[in-house]
C-alpha cells in the first residue's frame, strides 16, 4: 500500500543526510519514478523533504525532522526492542508489530542498531504461567476489530459452571493480565437475559463464540478503560477470600510447588528434616488448598494449619477407596 510505503520511505529518509533516489527505489522495490512521486505526495503532506541536484545529491529530509529518532538512547532503544511472547500475538498483531521493528530498525544509526540487536539475543519475556492454555486467538482478534470499531457484537459465554448463555455486548476494551486476556464490555439493555444494562468483565477463555451484529454503538464519554480495570481487580481481590498454609518440601522440589501459587519461603522454621525447607503457600480458598496439598502428595507436608489435616486425611482415604473399589 502507498501508504506504508510513505511511512517506510521517512524512516529510511530518518536515518541517513540524503538517500539516492536508486537507494531507495532498490530498499522499496519501486522505480525511481515512483520513489520521486512519492517524494512529491511527502512533501504535499507537509513533510520537509526535496530533492537535491548534482554529484552529491539525493533525497534529503530537513535536519530538524530526522532529530527525533537520532535523539533515541540505548536504554529507550531496549524498551522497544526487547523480545518476547508478545501478547499481540492474541489478538492478530505480531506480524504488524514485527515489521513495525523491523521499519524502525531501518532508521536507526549502526550503534542503535547494535543497541537493538544485543538486546533481542539477552532479554526474553515469557509472561505466560506454567501449562496455561492458549488463549482464542480467532475470537480475540474479532474482538479487537469489534472494540476498534466501536460495533456492537454477540457472545456465547460459560459461565464457571459450564452453563453457556448468550448476551449482546458493546465491547469497549480488552486486557491482558499475567497472559490471560478479558473483555470489558457494557451490556446491552435489549438482552433480555440481562436484567439491567451495565459494565462486565468477560475472561476470554469462556469465549465460545463472537459473532459482528454490524451495529455500531456510542462509546460512553466518561468510560476510562485504565481506571475501570483498577477498580475492578482491586474489588476482586478485596472480595476473594484467601486460605494460607504452611508446608514443608524439600529444596530439590520446591520450584513444583511455587510454580501457580503464590509462595514465600521461610527462613528458620525448626523442625524441618534435612534438605527441606518451610513455604507459606496462599490459596484463593480452603478447598482449593485440599485440593492441591492432595495432589501433591508426597510432595510437600502439611505444617500448619493443624485444624485441615484431619479433612486432608479423610480426602485421602477417599481416593484410596475410589480406587480400591474399581
Amino acid at each position: 500500500m502507498k501508504s506504508s510505503r510513505l511511512l517506510e520511505m521517512l524512516l529510511l529518509l530518518q536515518s541517513a543526510e540524503r538517500r539516492t533516489a536508486g537507494e531507495l527505489a532498490d530498499a522499496l522495490e519501486v522505480s525511481e519514478r515512483t520513489v520521486y512521486r512519492d517524494v512529491e505526495a511527502l512533501s504535499a503532506s507537509g513533510v520537509p523533504v526535496y530533492a537535491e541536484r548534482g554529484v552529491h545529491g539525493g533525497i534529503v529530509l530537513a535536519a530538524g525532522y530526522r532529530r527525533a529518532l537520532t535523539q533515541f538512547g540505548e536504554d529507550e532503544i531496549r524498551a522497544l526492542f526487547i523480545s518476547g511472547a508478545n501478547p499481540l500475538v492474541d489478538l492478530g498483531l505480531s506480524a504488524g508489530r514485527e515489521r513495525a521493528l523491523e521499519k524502525l530498525a531501518g532508521a536507526l544509526s549502526d550503534v542503535q542498531r547494535k543497541a537493538a540487536a544485543k538486546t533481542r539475543g539477552r532479554i526474553h519475556l515469557d509472561q505466560r504461567r506454567w501449562n496455561q492454555p492458549a488463549q482464542p486467538q480467532e475470537h480475540l482478534a474479532a474482538l479487537r476489530r469489534a472494540v476498534w470499531d466501536d460495533k456492537r457484537v454477540s457472545l456465547r459465554y460459560r459461565d464457571r459452571d459450564r452453563k453457556t448463555t448468550e448476551r449482546v455486548v458493546d465491547p469497549l476494551g480488552l486486557v491482558a493480565k499475567a497472559g490471560v486476556w478479558y473483555l470489558v464490555a457494557r451490556m446491552n439493555a435489549r438482552d433480555s437475559d440481562v436484567e439491567a444494562a451495565g459494565y462486565r468483565t468477560f475472561r476470554a477463555e469462556r469465549i465460545a463464540g463472537v459473532t459482528a451484529l454490524g451495529e455500531s454503538f456510542a462509546r460512553p464519554a466518561d468510560f476510562d478503560l485504565d481506571a475501570y480495570w483498577q477498580r475492578w481487580t482491586a474489588s476482586v481481590e478485596e472480595s476473594s477470600q484467601r486460605f494460607t498454609v504452611i508446608v514443608s518440601v524439600a529444596q530439590s522440589q520446591l520450584e513444583l510447588v511455587s510454580r501457580y501459587w503464590e509462595t514465600h519461603v521461610l527462613a528458620d522454621r525448626p523442625g524441618l528434616g534435612a534438605g527441606d525447607v518451610a513455604v507459606r503457600v496462599i490459596f484463593p480458598a480452603e478447598d482449593a488448598a485440599l485440593h492441591q496439598l492432595v495432589a501433591w502428595g508426597g510432595i510437600a507436608r502439611l505444617i500448619e494449619p493443624a485444624a485441615i489435616r484431619e479433612e486432608l486425611i479423610a480426602r485421602a482415604h477417599a481416593l484410596i477407596e475410589h480406587y480400591l473399589m474399581r
